[in-house]
């Protein structure tokens, strides 16, 4: 047997004469802008993730040259496959395309059929209760359950007390027996539990959370979307290079770990709020009150997910999710529509559950499969267990956490707060950066680079507007 588990380890920046090797070598790119480089600072963009690589696509294609430091070995952020596991890739990072009309499908159908989609549906998911497993068809016969179709479908129309999930199903007396089914749906979507989880959040981007009902994943691996703009890219990428300071009180500076400075034109910062609340990414001046509230208010908790391989498939061969009564929420079958003879299952945690598995310092694999023999019987999983892999984010240096939700502190301004620029000179991106309900997404990471790169865009216009007239 054996168990693999992810935990990057922060590595130090390059030599300072690595690092000029590189700058060097950019400077001389064969397009119009290379001509210039040599005065001409770039846009400096700190992070490889979807939302640095969107920024760095928009920017090059209007002519602006930009070098994106990446302080891991691998571009993609959050978005990471294993391969070899099974005889498909599994996703570590993000998943699913949640909804039919955003900035993935509009990338993912450019690529024709080269990339497939498939589209799962809720009849596939099954659900543990009192005991049984049922499929959700036959689950919403139950009063209870039928109750928690109705509050999710409702939740974009909420105006109530600003409470948690948790809190408002205590107050409203909600059946305990399905509650399990909530924290699956609501909770483990969002990367949390209900105790942090904020009912309001839903009102405030409805339209978001109802494209999230539809949902797609990829055949193969969700980063071949980016491949083609990644080679785009690939010489501009520095990879194991670390920021630590960005100085922008006068022309914005950023020091590398090594002690390497760099000026630009403008930076944009698309680490994750983790990261950032955590201080590690000095700047100076400090960041605004402003600024400090909004990473403070919006949640963005440590998770984990368990892929685990068995010698034999003892679920329903249509099941999908599997939203579970035990202290996993919610398991699935990522080889669903891609390997008929995969026999492997996904387990996701976050929020308060991670925490506390943690804190017990259990094998979190071993945990996970005693879990489905409870859901299964017969120790059909012990039986059955081959092997697992742990991709832990919160032990992630880097990413530090999930993604981001709305807490009972979390205000719509807070988002946009969050998004706002330093004096015009340090930008910022990144799915909890969008105000327009796709944060926790990664089109919402996509659109935030863009929106980002058009800030920075309409700063260069206006310079060079003023130039003009100057001469």
């Amino acid at each position: 047997m054996q168990n693999g588990v992810f935990i990057s380890e922060e590595s130090n920046a390059e030599t300072g004469t690595f690092i000029r090797f590189h700058v060097l070598e950019f400077r001389f790119y064969k397009n119009a802008w290379a001509m210039h480089m040599s005065a001409v600072k770039p846009v400096l963009i700190v992070g490889a993730g979807v939302a640095g690589l969107c920024a760095a696509e928009a920017l090059l294609d209007a002519g602006l040259e930009c070098l994106i430091l990446e302080a891991s070995d691998r571009v993609g952020g959050r978005v990471r496959a294993l391969e070899g596991f099974a005889d498909f890739p599994i996703e570590l990072g993000a998943e699913e395309i949640h909804g039919s009309s955003n900035a993935v499908q509009t990338l993912a159908k450019g690529f024709g059929s080269g990339i497939e989609m498939l589209q799962h549906f809720s009849t596939n998911d099954m659900l543990r209760l009192d005991g049984e497993l049922r499929f959700l068809d036959q689950a919403a016969e139950d009063a209870d359950v039928a109750r928690a179709f109705r509050l999710i479908d409702g939740l974009g129309g909420y105006n109530g007390e600003n409470w948690t999930v948790q809190e408002y199903l205590i107050r409203s007396h909600f059946p305990r027996r399905a509650w399990h089914y909530l924290d699956s749906r609501l909770g483990v979507e969002h990367g949390t539990t209900l105790d942090r989880l904020a009912m309001r959040g839903f009102a405030d981007y409805e339209r978001g959370w109802e494209a999230r009902e539809t949902n797609y994943t990829l055949r193969g691996r969700y980063l071949e979307l980016f491949e083609p703009l990644i080679a785009r890219l690939d010489n501009r990428i520095l990879r194991r290079t670390v920021v630590k300071a960005i100085d922008w009180q006068g022309c914005p500076t950023v020091r590398l770990a090594d002690g390497e400075r760099i000026d630009a034109t403008a930076v944009i910062v698309t680490a994750s709020i983790a990261v950032l609340r955590a201080g590690i990414l000095d700047f100076d001046p400090a960041l605004p009150a402003e600024k400090v509230s909004a990473l403070q208010s919006i949640g963005m908790d440590a998770g984990m997910k368990i892929l685990l391989k068995f010698r034999i498939r003892f679920w329903d061969e249509n099941m999908y999710f599997l939203h579970t009564d035990g202290f996993l929420p919610q398991f699935w079958a990522p080889g669903k529509g891609k390997s008929p003879e995969a026999a492997v299952l996904t387990a996701f945690v976050g929020g308060s559950r991670a925490e506390i598995l943690a804190r017990l310092g259990v094998d979190p694999i071993q945990f996970a499969v005693k879990e489905l023999d409870e859901i299964f019987g017969s120790e059909m999983a012990t039986r059955s267990f081959q092997e697992g892999f742990v991709a832990d984010w919160g032990a992630e240096p880097f990413a530090r956490g999930l993604y981001s939700y709305p807490t009972t502190d979390t205000l719509p301004e807070h988002r946009m707060a969050l998004g706002k620029s330093l004096d015009h000179k340090v930008f910022f991106a990144g799915e909890a950066t969008d105000a327009h309900g796709s944060s926790g997404t990664v089109h919402g990471a996509m659109e935030s680079g863009r929106r980002a790169a058009a800030e920075v865009l309409e700063l260069v216009s206006s310079k060079s507007g003023t130039a003009s007239k100057l001469h």
